[in-house]
């Protein structure tokens, strides 16, 4: 079986509207002139004019039919076609959701693991900002030390008298955090 293309199609239908336009011009030729015979009263004319529009006319009327039905299956065909663009359209409509969907809950995904990453280091920056105040408070109690030994070799030695306050203990990381609500909040979140 031969296959049928549109192009097909339409060459029939040109072909087929003009057989149909010339079986309809010869029709309607034979029973104008049967009707200029019967008004010439010239019945044998008429007759045979009568039987010659009553052999046309079959023709004429299989002629336009097969006119209509080409029309039809041409409209069929473009209705079809337009169906499947319509839906290879709406495929690849969803295709390219489908594509962006994955590639954004992709990203959205290492996003957010990124964030988590971000959270774990501020944590552990956190923690350690901890641990620096910490260690510089036991630096400032190290250097409170160090002073207290260095005061008494001196009042051991003669050099300076000893005092009821002794001598002043460093604050500095101490100073630091009471003046900072942040360092103050860092090293309870810590604790």
């Amino acid at each position: 079986m031969a296959t049928v293309t549109a192009q097909d199609i339409a060459g029939q239908l040109e072909q087929a509207q003009r057989e149909a336009a010339q079986l309809r011009t010869d029709f309607d030729r034979a029973e104008g002139e049967l009707a200029q015979a019967v008004e010439a009263r010239d019945y044998r004319a008429a007759d045979k004019l009568k039987q010659r529009a009553a052999d046309l006319r079959p023709h004429v009327l299989l002629a336009e039919a097969n006119v209509e039905a080409f029309r039809k299956t041409q409209d069929a065909l473009r209705e079809h076609a337009r169906q499947e663009n319509a839906a290879a359209v709406a495929k690849e409509r969803q295709e390219q959701a489908q594509a962006v969907q994955a590639s954004a809950m992709e990203a959205e995904k290492q996003a957010m693991a990124e964030a988590q990453k971000f959270i774990e280091k501020a944590n552990e920056a956190i923690a350690a900002a901890g641990d620096a105040l910490r260690a510089g408070l036991a630096a400032d109690s190290a250097a409170f030390q160090h002073r207290q030994t260095a005061y008494q070799a001196a009042v051991d030695a003669g050099w300076q008298e000893a005092s009821v306050y002794g001598p002043s203990a460093p604050n500095t990381v101490g100073a630091a955090i009471d003046l900072s609500p942040l360092l103050t909040q860092i090293l309870r979140s810590t604790s």
